[in-house]
């Protein structure tokens, strides 16, 4: 089944998308080896003492703070994997139930009551202005190649050319 309609990410929108995640991964390692360097020198490379000395006792929000960092991080794995098997099969399965049930482009033309030549110049140009009656049938097309009335509006639809 052809799409009518089909969208391209701009590389603006993917830069961005990269620049924030980028962004997002090195303040959390920056924060995570922070965290670190601060356990290392504020223990020094002694051996640790028990949780109870009170010497420590400073140390237990910030290793409880890079505990709570390595669950959320562990959590967010766990989802990320879990979200793309579940799509991986989710769609699978719709690709073979849509595979069968497939349309094809007579019907499809003739469900917007659209001739199969006004549904190749829709498909195949990258600009499509639809106009659209009060009952809520294609009134005009005008597309980056025609303008053209649909065949079940009119029984002769005429062509021009856009410049």
């Amino acid at each position: 089944m052809n799409l009518i309609i089909t969208t391209k990410r701009t590389s603006l929108g993917w830069t961005v998308d990269a620049a924030l995640t980028a962004l997002g991964w090195m303040a959390f390692f920056y924060l995570f080896t922070r965290g670190v360097v601060s356990i290392v020198h504020a223990g020094g490379i002694q051996p640790m003492p028990s949780l109870l000395d009170p010497a420590v006792t400073p140390l237990v929000p910030t290793l409880q703070t890079l505990a709570l960092y390595l669950l959320v991080a562990c959590f967010n794995a766990l989802v990320v994997v879990a979200w793309g098997r579940y799509h991986k099969r989710l769609f699978r399965r719709l690709k073979l139930i849509r595979s069968a049930d497939a349309v094809d482009e007579e019907e499809l033309a003739s469900h917007f009551h659209l001739s199969c030549n006004q549904l190749h110049e829709i498909q195949g140009s990258r600009v499509t202005v639809i106009y659209h009656s009060n009952d809520g049938a294609i009134a005009q097309l005008e597309t980056d190649q025609l303008r053209m009335q649909p065949a079940g509006n009119s029984p002769v639809f005429h062509t021009v050319k856009v410049a």
